[in-house]
């Protein structure tokens, strides 16, 4: 139990200096890391949001909405195999982790788009359901 302790008694600080991270001045490689990991939370909930849109637009053509959550489950795999090799690339600097979160935002906004695109919008002037994502 001590061990236990001791262990969130160091861990504890980190957590709360990630609250207090300036993501319009980071400077360091740790706060670079945590503005990306903040951005990539709100790029996947956005992307999350785009998918549940198409799931309910479609929900009357469940093979649509299956192949769509296939395509999402293969899509993740994809983002993370990619995205692994882009840090063995930089696996030498401490780069490598704000190019890896790089890698992961660009394919999340670029999924993100593909699916505003191919699901949630028409192909007359009718509006889409979603704004384009930026």
């Amino acid at each position: 139990m001590k061990s236990y302790i001791l262990v969130i008694t160091l861990l504890a600080p980190l957590f709360v200096h990630a609250n207090e991270v300036d993501c319009e001045n980071a400077m360091t490689t740790y706060a670079m890391n945590i503005c990306a990991g903040r951005e990539m939370e709100s790029a996947d909930a956005r992307l999350a949001r785009y998918i549940a849109a198409a799931k309910e637009k479609y929900s009357a053509e469940p093979g649509v909405v299956e192949m769509l959550d296939r395509s999402q489950d293969d899509w993740l795999v994809y983002r993370k195999s990619y995205c692994d090799a882009i840090y063995e690339i930089w696996s030498d600097g401490t780069i490598r982790g704000a190019m890896f979160s790089d890698c992961m935002l660009q394919l999340t906004e670029q999924r993100t788009h593909n699916i505003w695109s191919d699901y949630l919008t028409y192909m007359d002037s009718t509006p889409p359901v979603l704004p384009e994502p930026n």
